[in-house]
């Protein structure tokens, strides 16, 4: 903002001392290509200082860091794991109590039974994923009313496919038991238990609402609550059912269904609150989405849980084939602590996805790539505690389901994949919301039921260690997706085949800056030097210039925590885009326009700016700012 007074005034008092009576008494002649000269030499001198930053004597560019972007993260990651962890506690709390409680045939009558919550867990993954990943997508191209209208379609079309699913199940019970499980002594069991869950499929397809958009919303802690009520929720149901009660199967069922039924009216009442960024309502189509689009954006969800289903079937079936019913119930207790492993591999992915979603929208690759890291970084640490805790509680593990088989081999195999399999995960997450959603199929067909089965049959045909294949179907997918990268990226990135063109134009950058005077200045200078080279007029980039010294100071000064800013600008079609990132408390700079005659730069603003928005998404704040004046392409 002062700098090109402060290079008028340098270049007048040049001239001054040049050609004044105390000084030289140089002719105008000479004394103005000097002067010329001089305010040229000092903008050069300016803009390079300007481009690094001084920090222990050490000069560094001025780019993006992920200080702010962990920041972000790191909010989500620990409700997100811990969600999926509560989630998956009703898993082991039934395998557990019904081992030590009704023996290895009710446990083995759960384990059959998993076909049919995966199922609720297609339909629920399939209708919410998908709206929700296009509301993220709508989000990030500032179009809120279009992101309510998927929120409301995805409540009625889940209200919808579970009744759908209770009636229909219910009446072809027996038929579906039958096909489950062929053993006459467990076969009654598997109708019990699927028996109630098809009766409680309401529940269990509705919760899958509140944990996406609750977490889109940014308020990770109410998902983590929700989950939590279920989890310890059915803890405490079963003992009283089973112990108590002795209700036998039918308990361990009823359990689990209430318990999920409290955390879904949790997670609706949070969604229906004040500080919610939804409001309840039904819709049958959002206007502008296309049954396709959430098809496709829902696709990767339930085609895990499809798989998922396809992979117990087909892995009972030839355990209990070439091993015994008994190689089956370990098979339960593996698949218990498998399903906790995702409390790693599925919940650092998910602690990324409304961001990813976001910023693919945006098409912001450099966050992108940071936030990529950034999921591995913090996953692989928690991916080795989590080996090392399987590996030494393998014979606890054991003995707390009643089973005679040690289950050491199987754990330890568990753990060599379980970093394969994080990898895997993030991949397939980010390829689902980015709109990749082949790639994103692939890599769970590959991981989840293909390489799996495949090597399971291989190793028991071959009479090697059938939990070999713990480890096999993950590293052979990682392999095999490295190799189908490596031939089908052509003129995108490597690996995350993302859309280079606008960086390769030189039209768009990206940085961040702390929330102190000088940073906000030097950012400030940044961004109008970025608006100078690409068409802008003086008298816009003056205005700009102002008023983004303006936001970033108000912002700072009006957060009770210190500001951190993630900013990106680029020129594309005719048009300057300026997206201003932070996190700190709900704040609205554009506000201050119309209420506050001291910012005058904010109320520049409406009279320079195709448009100016605010939003709040994933818990951080974003201001985004469009001027006419770009380079067009």
């Amino acid at each position: 903002m002062c700098t090109q007074p402060a290079e008028f005034m340098s270049a007048v008092s040049c001239t001054n001392v040049l050609m004044s009576n105390e000084g030289f008494k140089v002719s105008s002649g000479i004394a103005y290509p000097i002067e010329l000269f001089y305010a040229a030499l000092l903008r050069s001198v300016y803009r390079e200082v300007r481009k690094i930053e001084t920090g222990n004597g050490v000069k560094m560019e001025l780019r993006q860091n992920e200080q702010f972007l962990k920041k972000a993260y790191n909010k989500a990651l620990l409700p997100c794991v811990l969600s999926v962890l509560s989630g998956n506690i009703n898993i082991l709390a039934d395998g557990i109590l019904v081992g030590q409680k009704l023996g290895t045939n009710a446990l083995a009558a759960i384990n059959f039974s998993l076909p049919v919550y995966l199922v609720l867990c297609i339909a629920g993954s399939f209708v919410v994923s998908g709206t929700a990943i296009r509301a993220s997508d709508a989000i990030g191209k500032n179009r809120a009313d279009q992101a309510q209208n998927l929120y409301r379609m995805s409540i009625f079309w889940c209200a919808a496919v579970s009744v759908f699913i209770t009636i229909f199940g219910l009446l072809f019970l027996k038929p579906l038991s039958l096909l489950l499980c062929s053993d006459a002594d467990v076969m009654p069991l598997v109708t019990e238990y699927s028996g109630v869950t098809l009766a409680g499929a309401l529940a269990k397809i509705l919760i899958y609402i509140p944990f996406w958009f609750l977490r889109l919303d940014g308020r990770n802690g109410q998902v983590t609550l929700m989950m939590t009520v279920m989890g310890v929720g059915n803890v405490v149901l079963d003992v009283l059912f089973l112990y108590a009660l002795d209700m036998g199967v039918f308990g361990a069922a009823l359990a689990s269904v209430l318990s999920t039924a409290a955390a879904c009216i949790l997670g609706f009442v949070k969604l229906c609150d004040k500080k919610s960024g939804f409001k309840f309502g039904f819709c049958v189509k959002a206007e502008g989405v296309k049954f396709s689009e959430i098809a496709k954006a829902g696709s990767p969800s339930a085609a895990n849980n499809l798989f998922q289903t396809l992979r117990v079937s087909v892995i009972n079936a030839l355990l209990l084939s070439y091993c015994g019913s008994e190689t089956v119930a370990a098979f339960t207790a593996v698949n218990c602590i498998c399903a906790f492993a995702e409390s790693v591999t599925s919940g650092v992915p998910q602690a990324a996805s409304a961001m990813l979603g976001i910023y693919s929208g945006e098409h912001d690759n450099e966050s992108t790539r940071l936030l990529m890291k950034r999921q591995l970084k913090s996953g692989i640490p928690c991916a080795l505690i989590f080996s090392a805790v399987i590996i030494f509680g393998a014979d606890f593990i054991s003995l707390a389901y009643g089973l005679n088989i040690s289950l050491r081999f199987a754990f330890a195999y568990l753990s060599l994949g379980i970093i394969p399999a994080l990898v895997n995960c993030v991949l397939s997450g980010f390829y689902n919301v980015s709109g990749q959603n082949l790639r994103a199929n692939s890599i769970i067909f590959l991981r989840v039921f293909l390489m799996p089965c495949a090597s399971l049959f291989a190793l028991l045909y071959l009479g090697h260690s059938p939990w070999l294949f713990l480890f096999l179907g993950e590293i052979l997918t990682l392999i095999l997706w490295f190799i189908a990268t490596g031939i089908s990226h052509k003129n995108r990135s490597r690996f995350l085949l993302l859309n280079n063109s606008l960086e390769k134009s030189g039209n768009v950058i990206n940085f961040s800056v702390s929330g102190d005077a000088e940073n906000i200045c030097d950012a400030s200078g940044r961004i109008t030097d970025f608006c100078a080279d690409n068409g802008m007029s003086p008298k816009q980039i003056m205005r700009i210039s102002l008023a983004l010294e303006e936001i970033m100071i108000l912002i700072t000064d009006k957060n009770e925590m210190a500001v951190e800013f993630d900013l990106r600008v680029y020129s594309l079609q005719g048009v300057i885009g300026i997206r201003i990132r932070y996190g700190g408390n709900d704040f609205n700079p554009l506000a201050y326009a119309d209420n506050d005659e001291e910012y005058l730069g904010i109320r520049l603003i409406e009279s320079i700016c195709e448009q100016a928005i605010y939003q709040r998404t994933f818990g951080t704040n974003t201001v985004q700012i469009f001027v006419e004046g770009g380079v067009s392409a």
